[in-house]
């Protein structure tokens, strides 16, 4: 009984030799290739690849003891990776707003206020063209294609009115608080 007692203590004694094995730590996310290239690893881009993802695609995969085995981190983790996503297309979304409108709109209304302009008021375009510098157009001074659009405007409303009134009659140009009165009749089917 010595002998077992000593062989057992003597293990305990050995550098190696613990009471008490750790576990393996190991990841439970595997990892498989699509392409024909599989020695390279799979990068895409296009997906967001930071450390809130791996944080909550990784979460709770086998550390013991991890804060993200909690299933109401990982939760929070990913509101806010959706959160930076959803903010990151919002960013998206309005260049490419912008970009259409400098590029498309604002051109098309510019090119719309010169032929109104040259029809209804001439000369008044080309002062405003002797305000701009060399190279320039009125696209690419908003604040005189602003100005002169607020000169416009109220021109342009009377000369639509006037054209409404000459093709239906004085009755479609009535305004309301001229006391004009529109006549609606209702046909029953």
């Amino acid at each position: 009984m010595v002998a077992v007692l000593l062989a057992a203590s003597s293990l305990l004694l050995l550098p190696g030799s613990h009471a008490f094995v750790h576990p393996v730590m190991q990841s439970s996310a595997v990892v498989t290739s699509t392409t024909s290239l599989s020695a390279l690893p799979e990068f895409n881009p296009f997906l967001l690849a930071d450390g809130l993802s791996a944080a909550t695609r990784y979460g709770g995969s086998g550390f013991d003891n991890d804060v993200f085995a909690d299933p109401a981190v990982t939760s929070a983790l990913s509101t806010l990776r959706t959160f930076f996503i959803v903010l990151t297309a919002a960013a998206f979304g309005l260049t490419a707003l912008a970009y259409i409108t400098a590029a498309f709109i604002v051109p098309k209304a510019a090119e719309q206020l010169e032929n109104d302009t040259k029809r209804l008021r001439p000369g008044l375009w080309e002062e405003y063209e002797a305000k701009l510098e060399d190279n320039q157009t009125m696209a690419n001074r908003p604040d005189l294609l602003q100005e002169l659009g607020n000169i416009m405007q109220p021109i342009i409303t009377a000369e639509y009115e006037r054209q409404a009134e000459e093709k239906f009659g004085p009755k479609a140009g009535a305004k309301k608080e001229d006391g004009g009165v529109i006549d609606v009749e209702v046909e029953d089917k």
